[in-house]
């Protein structure tokens, strides 16, 4: 049996300089390397984007993540839509699974933000960040009425104005 103390979160080698990109202490606007993977897995599966990586850098913790109920739920769920006819995905022996779906989709995600940097129309990792969270309310939009139908209401861009 797998215990959350012995699962680790691998980060992709090939995006360990763009992960330190991000990272307050250069710039960028997330404090830990679990919270750049958090972002990145989140935008991988909101643009569909998982990619398998064979080299890992440094691993992290599992326990980081999953000190967070919220974030043990993505990683959770992004198990669950990867494997949808198989309830035995959510077994603790299969924890390492659903790790390695979170992992390619944040790898998924750390492409799309390097790409953002390469086409030159930011220089600033923050800008690519805050760029992505501004088209990001589309695309949410998008895929939650593919998910559940015309039948959400309610759901649009909030008015911070007032």
């Amino acid at each position: 049996m797998v215990h959350n103390g012995d699962v680790r979160v691998r980060r992709p080698a090939e995006h360990d300089e763009l992960i330190g990109r991000l990272l307050t202490k250069e710039g960028g606007p997330f404090p830990a390397y679990w919270h750049v993977l958090v972002f990145a897995a989140a935008l991988g599966w909101s643009r569909d984007r998982r990619e398998p990586f064979e080299k890992a850098g440094e691993p992290i913790r599992y326990g980081l993540f999953s000190s967070s109920p919220a974030v043990s739920a993505l990683v959770d769920s992004m198990g669950v839509v990867a494997h949808p006819n198989d309830a035995t995905i959510m077994g603790e022996d299969r924890l390492q699974e659903r790790v390695t779906v979170f992992e390619e989709y944040a790898n998924g995600g750390l492409s799309i933000i390097q790409g953002e940097l390469n086409s030159g129309a930011h220089v600033r990792p923050m800008d690519v960040i805050l760029n992505l969270c501004r088209r990001g309310m589309t695309h949410a939009e998008s895929r939650v009425q593919d998910i559940f139908g015309p039948r959400v209401v309610g759901f649009g861009t909030p008015d911070f104005d007032t």
